[in-house]
């Protein structure tokens, strides 16, 4: 019969922040891409040209245009 948790809780405590600290830290989120933010000095503006939808929507009808052209000539 254990009269004293308190080495127990103590131990499972120790165990466990030995365990979080072993864990990778998370990533940091990237900084370059089609999804990164843009122009973070500047004021939001409400401009399309700002929006990520925007821009990914924009290269995907480059995309989209050039393998059309591709197929039909």
């Amino acid at each position: 019969m254990e009269t004293n948790i308190g080495i127990r809780t103590y131990r499972q405590i120790e165990t466990l922040a030995d365990e979080i600290g072993k864990r990778k830290a998370p990533k940091q989120p990237a900084s370059t891409g089609l999804l990164a933010p843009r122009n973070m000095n500047r004021p939001q503006e409400d401009g399309a040209e700002q929006q990520s939808a925007y821009r990914v929507a924009s290269v995907f009808n480059t995309i989209r245009s050039m393998r059309m052209e591709k197929q039909s000539g």
